[in-house]
């Protein structure tokens, strides 16, 4: 009998085992991070990025790139799940996201890339990570975001595909325009990129009335600012769904006491991930958790002096080397069948 128990525990531990490392579980996690300042070390004539080398500012050499790698890789496997997607925001070009998916514990996603160099002035992209094994990528595209005549920002990165074969799935990886100059003053920069992702859904829906739809990044922004309103965004929780309507699913975290960031003692979540109502009606046979979770590990954390409580500790803070993780904290949500 003892043997036969014995036996059945190595069973089920390789099993959970493999579920684990293949991503074949009864759920998807899709996991959006703001990686904070994911450079190489290498100088790029074409962008402004000389203080992330050896000799520069920061000092960022190899010894502290390769911890960087590993440290964001550690990040997004906190989760305790691997991840089927991943959306990331501050990564400098494909390099780091090669060394990223084949040189830390995200060698067993099977991870495919979906990244191109975008117009940001310090060379930091959005870029998208998928589980070769699990989503089949169709086609991917990035929209532009004028902001003036003459000055950009960020691109959107759009990627379609199709999940376990089944399920065709639409992700937009967004990292909207900081609030640098005040929030209220800048606000229009992110009004101008949420319009740019507003539009290119309604371009979806058009086709596909019940498109799937996932909208994830670092928005810059609380759940209810004027960006928010011109993405159009609900709140899931409390009314009717409508399945062409989007739904922020971390509305339900405005004036709690934690978040994706933190600045001055103040818990914000700027980090969002938003869906299609067709991912929550209830109708259809791929659903979206309704609440985005935040990855808040004790070792993604450090005290804040002069402040009670804690918050993310980042690389860098100011020109001081910390050797964290980031200054945002993983944020996910799951779809299940």
């Amino acid at each position: 009998m003892l043997m036969r128990r014995t036996i059945g525990c190595f069973v089920l531990l390789f099993c959970l085992l493999h579920g684990r490392v293949s991503g074949q579980t009864d759920s998807c996690r899709v996991v959006f991070y703001n990686v904070e300042n994911l450079f190489d070390t290498r100088k790029d004539s074409l962008r402004a990025d000389g203080d992330f080398t050896p000799r520069g500012k920061m000092y960022w050499t190899k010894e502290r790139y390769y911890r960087k790698i590993l440290n964001v890789s550690r990040a997004l496997l906190a989760s305790e799940r691997l991840p089927t997607i991943i959306g990331l925001a501050e990564v400098e070009n494909r390099q780091v996201l090669f060394d990223l998916i084949r040189k830390t514990g995200l060698a067993d996603g099977n991870y495919g890339i979906v990244h191109e160099d975008s117009p940001d002035a310090r060379g930091i992209d959005a870029a998208l990570l998928y589980n070769t094994t699990v989503f089949r990528e169709l086609r991917s595209q990035f929209f532009p975001v004028e902001l003036r005549k003459g000055e950009t920002t960020r691109d959107i990165l759009y990627c379609k595909g199709v999940l376990r074969e089944v399920d065709t799935l639409h992700f937009f990886v967004c990292h909207f325009p900081s609030m640098r100059g005040g929030e209220a003053k800048s606000e229009w920069k992110r009004v101008k990129a949420a319009s740019v992702v507003r539009e290119k859904v309604d371009s979806i829906q058009s086709c596909q009335p019940e498109a799937m739809i996932v909208i994830m990044g670092d928005m810059n922004g609380r759940a209810n600012t004027r960006a928010q309103q011109a993405l159009g965004t609900k709140n899931p929780e409390g009314q009717e769904i409508n399945s062409r309507d989007l739904y922020n699913t971390g509305y339900y975290l405005l004036g709690k006491m934690r978040g994706s960031y933190r600045f001055k003692g103040e818990w914000q979540t700027l980090d969002h991930v938003i869906v299609s109502g067709t991912l929550l009606d209830g109708k259809h046979d791929l659903r979206s958790s309704g609440r985005m979770e935040i990855v808040a590990s004790d070792f993604l954390m450090e005290e804040e002096k002069g402040s009670f409580g804690k918050r993310p500790k980042p690389t860098y803070r100011g020109p001081k080397y910390i050797g964290g993780y980031s200054d945002h904290l993983p944020v996910f949500i799951d779809l299940k069948k």
